[in-house]
């Protein structure tokens, strides 16, 4: 089963039947002390709950953003160094929406977390799970396991006990949504076993809110791509440096070097950068591999940087039999208008034995 959660103000029933309700986003001050084999600088130190031992890095924190009183109350005994949940400009500076996932293979439960959850949280949630599998019979009692994975999909930082929490270690400081976040966990566990069942509920799992995509505004302190342009004589995709050979035994490694352009122009998402293509016996081509593929890879070098020129080189450790060419696929951008034309470059044909 698969929700997004929204856990800037998640609200659920603690197992004593008081309500109970996790909070936007925030970091604490031990958060940035940083960890025993891995310790921040300045006087930031762990174990440091309730009011901070410099109170300067509040003035300092409250640059970035002063937190509410509503907020600083839901988050307990972590003096909050950074309102991440709270900063939303350009975009969210962490995720309040995260999404919660479970899995069951047979007598095996998945739980898939977005954070870091401690040793002892971890024991606590996967206990959960065991439970709550056994009280809708999928398993009997002690004939279940039950595995935690994380972080995925996103990052979350920390999940720590409220005893953890209140200690207020760098894992502490550092579980995102209060004192209340792996009992929120728990409870979305309890909540969303029935969809781990042989018949799971008739209405499905709800998706949850949409957390926001920002891929088409994220922010980059890489310089853009200026233009391209080929050697003089030379088209973009025009070869090189072809494979060197007519004839390959498997397990060999042929290359090909081509006029290339910055692959930047175009991320090829869902696509490929390069290419094998096996000859079929009436003659056509048929794509075979491509940059998924371990045995076939592609490098991209900037031999010109005034003049924007570039090649691409595309080995292949062959592990097939047969006639073959390689194939690259690129996107130039011209200098005038900045317009960005794809183009293919080919190398000869080659055969594998």
């Amino acid at each position: 089963m698969h929700t997004f959660v929204n856990f800037a103000n998640y609200t659920f029933t603690l197992p004593n039947g008081t309500s109970a309700n996790t909070c936007p986003a925030a970091l604490g001050f031990s958060f940035a002390a940083g960890t025993t084999d891995g310790p921040g600088t300045f006087d930031f130190t762990q174990n440091d709950p309730d009011e901070p031992g410099n109170p300067m890095w509040k003035v300092v924190g409250g640059l970035v953003k002063i937190p509410s009183r509503k907020q600083v109350r839901c988050h307990g005994r972590k003096p909050i160094l950074l309102d991440v949940g709270e900063q939303d400009n350009p975009y969210p500076w962490s995720p309040n929406i995260v999404d919660f996932q479970m899995f069951r293979v047979g007598n095996l439960g998945i739980i898939v977390s977005a954070g870091e959850a401690t040793i002892m949280a971890g024991r606590r949630w996967k206990a959960v799970l065991a439970q709550e599998l056994e009280k809708v019979g999928e398993w009997k009692k002690g004939e279940g396991w039950v595995v935690l994975g994380g972080p995925a999909n996103s990052y979350t930082h920390y999940i720590t006990t409220p005893e953890e929490y209140d200690v207020q270690r760098y894992e502490g400081a550092s579980t995102l949504y209060g004192p209340n976040t792996l009992a929120a966990y728990l409870s979305l566990t309890a909540r969303y076993v029935p969809y781990l069942s042989k018949v799971p509920p008739a209405k499905p799992c709800p998706p949850g809110p949409p957390p926001p995509i920002n891929t088409k505004k994220s922010m980059s302190l890489i310089p853009g791509v200026v233009y391209d342009s080929p050697p003089l004589g030379k088209r973009f995709g025009d070869v090189l440096k072809d494979v060197n050979k007519s004839s390959y035994s498997a397990g060999q490694t042929m290359s090909a070097k081509f006029v290339g352009a910055n692959p930047r122009n175009n991320l090829r998402q869902e696509g490929t950068f390069v290419a094998v293509e096996k000859k079929q016996n009436n003659g056509t081509w048929k794509r075979v591999r491509d940059d998924a593929d371990w045995n076939l890879v592609y490098r991209w070098k900037r031999t010109e940087g005034l003049t924007g020129q570039s090649e691409v080189t595309v080995e292949w450790k062959a592990d097939l039999a047969g006639s073959f060419r390689l194939k690259y696929y690129g996107d130039s951008k011209s200098w005038l208008g900045g317009k960005i034309t794809g183009f293919e470059g080919t190398s000869g044909e080659f055969t594998v034995t």
